[in-house]
């Protein structure tokens, strides 16, 4: 689809789509290993059974404002999708295909033309087909 497409607008949007779900699928696979890696990395450093219950306390502290220090950074990363890739992915997440809204704009714009087109033949005084309008309905 993406070769047989000759409109360059069309073919940027197409392109667009495909790079959402990619960064999307990508974004997704590296959240879930770090996840994973995290979530053993705590595991381990919280319940090691070869450390006193001061320092085991002392862990679970660092780590909780750790935590806290992190969260703090996310929030700050503006939200805007000011950054191109972001709102790609984000698109792709959300399910927006650019390419399924720029074919449904064209639709419309071709409609809004075609009744533009209809209405100026009826103010001219021809029918639709192109010969004088009588008033009479073809159907009479």
């Amino acid at each position: 689809m993406l070769i047989a497409t000759k409109d360059e607008h069309e073919r940027r949007t197409l392109i667009e789509d495909i790079v959402g779900k990619i960064l999307l699928a990508c974004w997704r696979g590296v959240a879930s290993e770090i996840m994973q890696v995290l979530t053993a990395v705590v595991d381990r450093y919280i319940n090691d059974g070869a450390v006193e219950w001061r320092l085991w306390a002392t862990r679970a502290t660092r780590l909780s404002n750790f935590a806290w220090f992190i969260n703090g950074v996310i929030d700050y990363i503006p939200g805007d999708y000011s950054n191109p890739l972001q709102r790609i992915m984000n698109d792709a997440s959300h399910g927006v295909s650019k390419h399924q809204l720029l074919l449904i704009k064209r639709a419309e714009l071709a409609s809004q033309s075609n009744e533009a087109r209809l209405t100026l033949k009826r103010k001219r005084g021809t029918s639709v087909c192109g010969t004088p309008d009588s008033g009479k309905s073809p159907l009479n």
